[in-house]
């Protein structure tokens, strides 16, 4: 399955490393967290995990027992607990868990994604608002577990002011880092409009979203979602596909269907990490990571 981005056919976002929105929650995958011990963090994390895990296999999912979640230098990551085999079953996908358009018409908030698709709105603001609604549920959602892993706060470019933005087109080897911004930021401008000016007016309460909310579930679909099978751009959110951290030439290619064998021996302690596709500007953009080509956002 492809991973496109939220920006249409004229840019492809390649893929991810690790997202993080409203702040009462903690995160997951690139994840710089903020915590008070290591060993408060580790708990947290592994508890979040074990109740993911818990609710992937009972929706029909397979994850290897051999997998753990660990907290190092303030990263958390995938880690192998013990000594895995090449050919052996890292993770195999349900086909039930989707976060897409479908499953938003199947929610507790069906009949207002009934209307936003007569109103023809954007497919990806659709998934978006899914997100943010599902995330508002805390506890009450079906997708809680899953949420619990997901990025709670950015700093990536979506963040940085118009005078940072230019200072970063000067910047030798940000070009492309900067181009990309500019399409993120447009294409979040105008889902914004469009909810300001043709959901807010009329949705219920529950679907009273603040800026910093919607902003959030757009982060969260541009570092998390993959393009649909059937090629038309469109955006979806495939548990765990989306929880090993990044890194190119991995021996592990991303994937969110199917299921994942290991692609080499692994030993244990050593971190599992999916190649995701993604150029170094789009590391830059998305997550704010420093990269060989651009030392930053700012500088």
């Amino acid at each position: 399955m492809s991973r496109r981005g939220l920006l249409g056919a004229t840019l492809l976002l390649e893929t991810r490393v690790q997202p993080q929105g409203p702040t009462s929650r903690r995160s997951s995958r690139c994840s710089d967290l903020s915590v008070h011990s290591s060993s408060c963090s580790q708990t947290w994390v592994q508890e979040d995990w074990t109740a993911f895990v818990k609710w992937f296999r009972s929706n029909g999912g397979i994850i290897s027992s051999k997998l753990t979640v660990k907290v190092r230098n303030g990263r958390q990551g995938v880690y192998f607990k013990e000594r895995m085999r090449r050919g052996e079953t890292i993770v195999s996908f349900p086909r039930n868990l989707r976060l897409d358009e479908k499953t938003a018409m199947k929610g507790k908030a069906g009949h207002v994604f009934q209307r936003l698709k007569q109103d023809k709105c954007y497919p990806d603001l659709m998934v978006i608002l899914h997100v943010v609604h599902e995330d508002k549920l805390g506890k009450d959602s079906f997708w809680f577990p899953y949420f619990k892993l997901l990025r709670r706060q950015y700093n990536n470019i979506m963040f940085l002011t118009e005078p940072q933005m230019k200072t970063l087109l000067r910047r030798p080897g940000c070009e492309n880092t900067y181009n990309l911004g500019v399409m993120m930021r447009r294409t979040f401008n105008n889902f914004y409009e469009w909810y300001k000016k043709n959901i807010e007016p009329w949705a219920p309460p529950e679907f009273q979203f603040t800026r910093d909310e919607i902003l959030w579930g757009f982060n969260t679909l541009v570092t998390c979602g993959w393009g649909q099978q059937n090629g038309n751009g469109d955006k979806l959110m495939v548990p765990f596909s989306d929880i090993p951290n990044h890194r190119r030439e991995s021996a592990q290619k991303a994937s969110n269907r199917g299921f994942i064998s290991a692609a080499k021996e692994y030993q244990a302690g050593e971190e599992l990490t999916f190649d995701y596709g993604l150029l170094n500007d789009a590391v830059l953009a998305y997550y704010g990571q420093p990269t060989p080509d651009c030392r930053g956002l700012k500088r």
